[in-house]
């Protein structure tokens, strides 16, 4: 385990992580920009700096990918502490399930009514946004239903919360099944995209900012409630005995970890894995702490995201085409937590 300032101040401390993360980070930002095709939906693979404009594409993808790979592995480090539970992920409430039934709904009455959406203002500009919208609506719709029926006595109850967040998907996944033999032929593999998580070059740009504005803002939520959590950590008479308010704290959890995960679900969908595994990486080399590992969680997601979607990008030849990001996270996450499983030290 690595505990860096445990002799000076705690604020020295966090600041190293701060200044490693952000530098690895960027180091991977760059060896990610300088791999990829040399043309959108071409096989052929250029190493280095290319043209402005493919420099633009690759930017905003890899871009992307960090902002939803630091997104869901900060999340799933406010889900595993205020769940209490090491399995906890941002997509184990529910909430992932919402985004895909606001995509399949908006997919279908796009292709039924699409002269009609066109030819409004209004609509035409919502449409102009594709999937991004609806999935951020179905997203904040499951998490409203989740946080009512998870609440006990008049405040959240992790058990119960857990629970309804699974019922809640199960309907979601009826309903996707349902929609999807509404959904016309020519849009079904694209769907299927989807639902495993697919980073595109054409994310507008205001979509990203709004991603990043949402990220900073849940971090720093995070960093706040990172005190609370390591108390919570006890049993609940024990936090209440130090002084935690354990109400406020869980309603303020939850809905920072939902609205981290539906800002990333808008821009790549839902990948797993990576608000599970990442989170565990973190606590078993740095600890348990929870402010520590909301500072060095979302580096990790984004350096592993952005290499799994930079795979994809050069691999597409050996597949017929690209895969979905989250196909890759799957096969890598997957294993790893099983090997986590196995050891059973995730949770010491």
């Amino acid at each position: 385990m690595i505990k860096l300032g445990s002799h000076e101040h705690p604020v020295f401390g966090y600041m190293v992580y701060v200044a490693v993360g952000a530098l690895l980070t960027t180091v991977v930002l760059m060896l990610c920009l300088a791999l990829g095709p040399g043309l959108p939906g071409h096989h052929t693979i250029s190493v280095g700096f290319s043209s402005p404009a493919i420099m633009s594409l690759r930017l905003t993808r890899v871009s992307a990918a960090a902002i939803v790979g630091a997104a869901l592995a900060l999340s799933g480090v406010l889900l595993q502490g205020l769940l209490r539970n090491p399995l906890a992920d941002p997509y184990v409430l529910g909430i992932s399930s919402g985004g895909a039934v606001g995509v399949m709904a908006w997919i279908v009455l796009s292709s039924t009514f699409g002269a009609t959406i066109l030819a409004n203002p209004w609509l035409a500009q919502i449409f102009r946004y594709g999937q991004t919208l609806p999935a951020l609506c179905g997203s904040l719709v499951a998490c409203t239903v989740v946080y009512f029926l998870g609440r006990r006595k008049g405040q959240i109850d992790p058990l119960t919360l857990l629970l309804a967040g699974v019922v809640l998907g199960a309907i979601c996944g009826g309903l996707i099944m349902l929609l999807q033999n509404l959904v016309p032929y020519g849009a079904k593999a694209n769907l299927l995209s989807y639902l495993f998580g697919y980073i595109s070059e054409g994310t507008p740009t205001l979509v990203l900012w709004i991603g990043l504005a949402v990220l900073l803002a849940g971090w720093v939520m995070a960093l706040n409630l990172g005190g609370a959590l390591n108390i919570a950590a006890l049993s609940d008479v024990e936090a209440v005995s130090l002084g935690v308010r354990l109400g406020r704290m869980r309603v303020l959890a939850f809905f920072c970890a939902s609205f981290l995960t539906a800002g990333s679900i808008a821009l790549a969908g839902p990948i797993g894995f990576v608000g599970l595994i990442c989170p565990h990486i973190c606590r078993m080399i740095f600890g348990p702490e929870h402010r520590r590992l909301m500072l060095i969680a979302p580096f990790v997601g984004a350096i592993f995201l952005m290499l799994a979607d930079t795979f994809v990008r050069i691999t597409g030849s050996w597949f017929g085409g690209e895969l979905p990001v989250g196909v890759v996270t799957a096969l890598c996450g997957g294993p790893f937590f099983l090997y986590l499983l196995s050891r059973r030290r995730v949770w010491e």
